[in-house]
């Protein structure tokens, strides 16, 4: 299910990449970005190997991550 902040970033579609959540107007999985960042690479690395994601898209998954991270830690309360 895709987040309703990431509409406009994501889509999926049954018939590409057998329905996973890609970036829009691509058939590059979000997973792929998650796996990049969460294996240690970093986002430039990502870019170059996916060059049909914009840097836009990437920090937007990237900072709704961040955001539900916090949130589900209690980390998003103002100090």
């Amino acid at each position: 299910m895709i987040p309703s902040e990431l509409e406009d970033i994501l889509s999926q579609d049954t018939e590409i990449v057998s329905g996973a959540i890609c970036f829009r107007g691509t058939r590059v999985p979000v997973s792929i970005l998650l796996d990049y960042v969460n294996g240690g690479d970093s986002l430039e690395s990502f870019l170059l190997g996916y060059s049909s994601v914009s840097r836009d898209q990437a920090l937007a998954v990237l900072a709704w991550q961040d955001k539900q991270v916090k949130s589900a830690m209690g980390l998003d309360l103002a100090s």
